[in-house]
């Protein structure tokens, strides 16, 4: 396996790596206690490049691969776990699929305006009776005629619905003669009729990406909002959670990267008997276990977006490596947690305080043990996986 990157491709990740710190990382306290993202964020994102990494060029993408898009990822996630996850909603979570199953339309309808930052997406599955077991989901798209569909149901735990122009709604569809077609995506405009949301729910971290529930009653949409084929969307779903699995694993890197660095510097310069805390043998053993939790991680995901790239670039698609995308997610969410306990341990009171950044690391990466399936779902997926091979 080769990890280096081209020229141009270092280029691109040493500028966005500067940017980040410029532009992203000094607003992310203050985003934090406002509970709200700049909006700019969107726009200075899409600008350098950020949003469009996986689309193509003609849709104002940078036709960039998996293993590439995952460097920058963990960069933003380093600088702003916030605006990580409602740009990576808009752009990979709404904009991916499209990516993967929209046609010529849809794509020169919906990804311009996502990639260029003046349009957020968002994607509806979860719903309250139905998280991580789709197949239960309640929401309908009946047909009332030919092509035409009435859309109806109630999704929660969206990030950017209070904000997002449009949604990717998976619903079960019902045919004139009320008969299943089975789950399908349908490209939404959240501006139409019969559609409500609510406000931003109150959360334990992420507080600046907003979260909320949206509610369709009877909102019009036709055989033209289908993503794909009809019936298509559990599979559809399931490609859209291996990528969301493989970013959660980027987003933790970046975050425990971010712990590592604050807990250098808390640790080199509290003093405590006369000398820095980090030249005390425990507090020495809790560093070291926060790098090597981190290295260890960053390899696993790194070898993982390998294979996905790989796989993507064949046309194959990555279907065949679930078992992987969640064992990784989970391994690295899981030692992201571990390492943010690490970090407020290290910084001990002032761990607790929220004018340290281990304070709002050690709220906001509780998330990642959740979203894209929780640790258990990830655990039957691998164990699943391990059986077929």
């Amino acid at each position: 396996m080769d990890f280096t990157l081209s020229e141009d491709e270092l280029l691109f990740i040493n500028s966005f790596n500067d940017f980040c710190k410029k532009e992203i990382e000094p607003f992310a306290e203050e985003a934090d206690r406002k509970k709200e993202i700049p909006r700019s964020h969107f726009h200075k994102l899409a600008q350098i490049g950020y949003i469009g990494l996986p689309h193509e060029e003609e849709y104002g993408g940078q036709n960039a691969g998996t293993f590439r898009s995952l460097i920058a990822m963990q960069i933003l996630g380093k600088s702003c776990g916030s605006t990580f996850f409602s740009v990576g909603a808009s752009g990979g979570l709404f904009g991916l699929p499209i990516h993967h199953y929209g046609n010529e339309e849809q794509k020169r309808n919906y990804l311009p305006s996502i990639n260029d930052g003046s349009k957020i997406g968002s994607l509806g599955i979860t719903e309250p009776d139905a998280g991580s077991d789709v197949s239960s989901l309640r929401t309908i798209a009946k047909e009332v005629s030919k092509g035409r569909y009435q859309l109806s149901g109630q999704k929660t735990y969206i990030t950017n619905a209070p904000i997002a122009d449009y949604c990717l709604v998976l619903a079960k569809v019902r045919d004139l003669n009320g008969k299943e077609k089975g789950l399908t995506h349908f490209l939404v405009d959240l501006n139409s009729k019969g559609v409500q949301r609510s406000a931003p729910m109150e959360k334990l971290g992420l507080k600046a990406s907003p979260t909320g529930a949206l509610f369709f009653e009877d909102v019009e949409v036709s055989s033209n909002d289908i993503l794909g084929t009809l019936g298509k969307g559990f599979r559809q779903t399931m490609q859209t959670f291996n990528m969301e699995r493989i970013s959660l694993a980027a987003w933790s890197i970046g975050l425990m990267e971010a712990c590592l660095e604050e807990s250098k510097s808390f640790a080199s310069t509290r003093k405590s008997f006369g000398k820095p805390i980090s030249q005390h043998q425990s507090v020495a053993n809790l560093l070291a276990e926060i790098y090597t939790k981190l290295e260890a991680s960053r390899w696993f995901t790194y070898n993982v977006a390998w294979e996905m790239e790989r796989a993507d670039r064949s046309g194959k698609g990555s279907m065949h490596l679930s078992g992987k995308c969640a064992s990784c997610k989970l391994f690295a969410t899981t030692s992201a947690r571990e390492v943010a306990n690490l970090a407020v341990q290290i910084h001990g009171g002032a761990g607790f305080m929220d004018e340290y950044k281990v304070s709002r690391l050690y709220r906001d990466v509780r998330l990642g043990e959740i979203g894209g399936g929780t640790s258990e779902i990830q655990k039957l997926i691998i164990a699943g996986s391990i059986q077929k091979n």
